[in-house]
């Protein structure tokens, strides 16, 4: 009984820790960069969420008054020079990337709206969330 137990909860694991990979979106690389982009589904924000620790810019993309994600945005990240280093079109509603310490310009447009944001990113995990209703797309965003 004990041994028939043990063996449907090895069972269960390897089910859900295939789920999990299963749900993982596949890392990319541009320009040197990497970078995941999805979260569509919670299984998929799951396993995204647990990747977090793994990249230094978290995006998200939202609508502010319904909360729903957006997938539908073409991302372009720039550094300071104005060379594009990642363009990435139909985002997320997540998006994290891997760049190295510096200040990057982020362009995230849906809707014939651009959102131009500067962000200062270190090693540690710096999170933006873009709203598409009520978010002024000419506000700079958060300054470091």
């Amino acid at each position: 009984m004990q041994r028939a137990l043990m063996s449907a909860a090895m069972v269960v694991a390897v089910a859900l820790t295939s789920t999990a990979a299963l749900a993982a979106p596949t890392p990319h690389q541009q320009n040197g960069i990497t970078y995941i982009n999805g979260g569509i589904g919670e299984e998929e924000q799951d396993a995204m969420k647990a990747q977090r620790a793994d990249y230094n810019l978290l995006l998200t993309f939202a609508t502010q008054q319904s909360g729903a994600y957006r997938s539908d945005v073409q991302l372009d990240i720039l550094d300071t020079k104005g060379t594009n280093l990642l363009s990435v079109a139909s985002t997320g509603p997540m998006f994290f990337a891997k760049l190295p310490p510096g200040t990057y310009h982020i362009s995230a447009a849906a809707e014939g709206k651009t959102f131009k944001r500067t962000v200062k990113v270190g090693n540690a995990p710096r999170e933006m969330i873009l709203h598409w209703e009520n978010d002024n797309p000419d506000d700079p965003g958060p300054q470091d």
